[in-house]
């Protein structure tokens, strides 16, 4: 896929705007979701202050396409390799609610045998790489962290949605609080009939050697099948998992590059990127059954490990307000939880 036509060509002249008090912002930020795990516990077990409901951990294979765009021969995709993978299919909210609930879909993918210093503390020497991505998202409709953080305190009951408007409109004021609620209301119009016809944002920039991309992860050519429609019961989109997975599913990792601050902004995620998208890799799932016993135990396996957009290289490192944000946030919840140490080889 070519980048043909004015305006489109990647440049390096993209940059980060550190704000003075982002630090104190961020740590408020983590001290909320601290809160907010601990709540959604209840005196039981912490979980993840979001994404909090798994549907299936999974194994996979991390293909590098040999046709590639050359730009983009950097980090993880300098060369055509296969990587071993597993993936984590998920809600997005903080409580366990049936999955005809309206709120974001999640899909982590936690690559093995990556070389090089990773960026978070502790993790340096790992061998793993994570790519994390939501459909639906709330922070695709807002502006930055702070945005993010008055619609969290926004919401009833500790969940992503319902919002309240009023409250919303307090922490806002009306003209963003009202951008906001109708460009939610158009995100989450269409529903969600399986986590394997989605189509997956990582919603904020990453580097890209040089360069600055967004990626998306999506229904591959022949993978994931048409559209059904399951039965809206508390874990269809599990169920639809387990039946689609009966055959080898292949969902397609694209990316596109940065060109200017108008189309292209580093710290503004409400501003969808009108680049091209360039396949550079495939994610290829075996035919499995999470429902066996050894489904089980790789969903379970999966679910206690720690994935982060943070853990990674410095050529794929994470840009923007909100990426920054959720660095301190990841840290904070992953230590206040707990979560098993970051897999040699497959599990």
């Amino acid at each position: 896929m070519s980048q043909a036509g004015r305006g489109t060509s990647p440049s390096t002249a993209w940059r980060e705007d550190v704000l003075e008090d982002e630090q104190k912002l961020f740590q408020d930020f983590a001290a909320e979701i601290r809160k907010l795990q601990e709540k959604v516990a209840a005196g039981g077990t912490l979980g993840r202050g979001f994404h909090n409901k798994i549907h299936a951990g999974l194994r996979a294979e991390f293909c590098v396409m040999p046709d590639r765009p050359e730009q983009t021969r950097y980090g993880v995709f300098s060369e055509a390799r296969s990587f071993p993978a597993v993936v984590r299919f998920s809600n997005g909210d903080s409580f366990r609610n049936a999955d005809s609930n309206k709120e974001p879909r999640g899909i982590a993918i936690k690559l093995i045998g990556v070389s090089g210093p990773k960026l978070l503390p502790g993790q340096e020497g790992a061998i793993t790489q994570d790519f994390l991505a939501t459909s639906h998202s709330v922070t695709s409709v807002v502006k930055n962290v702070g945005q993010f953080m008055a619609f969290v305190r926004a919401t009833r009951h500790g969940k992503l949605l319902p919002v309240s408007p009023v409250a919303l409109f307090r922490g806002l004021g009306f003209r963003e609080a009202l951008r906001i609620l109708l460009a939610l209301r158009k995100s989450f119009a269409n529903k969600v009939v399986s986590m394997l016809t989605e189509q997956y944002s990582g919603t904020a920039p990453i580097k890209l050697g040089p360069y600055a991309v967004k990626f998306m992860v999506q229904p591959g050519d022949g993978g994931a099948g048409t559209n059904r429609h399951p039965e809206s019961t508390e874990d269809f989109l599990h169920k639809d998992l387990v039946e689609r997975l009966k055959s080898d599913i292949v969902l397609d990792f694209l990316v596109q590059f940065y060109v200017d601050d108008v189309r292209t902004p580093i710290e503004d995620t409400s501003v969808k990127w009108d680049t091209p998208l360039q396949k550079v890799a495939e994610l290829r799932i075996p035919n499995w059954n999470p429902d066996s016993p050894e489904g089980m135990a790789l969903t379970e396996e999966v679910d206690q490990l720690s994935f982060s957009p943070w853990h990674t290289t410095e050529e794929h490192r994470p840009l923007g307000n909100v990426m920054r944000a959720r660095r301190v946030a990841y840290e904070a919840s992953s230590a206040h939880r707990g979560h098993r140490p970051e897999p040699l080889e497959m599990p």
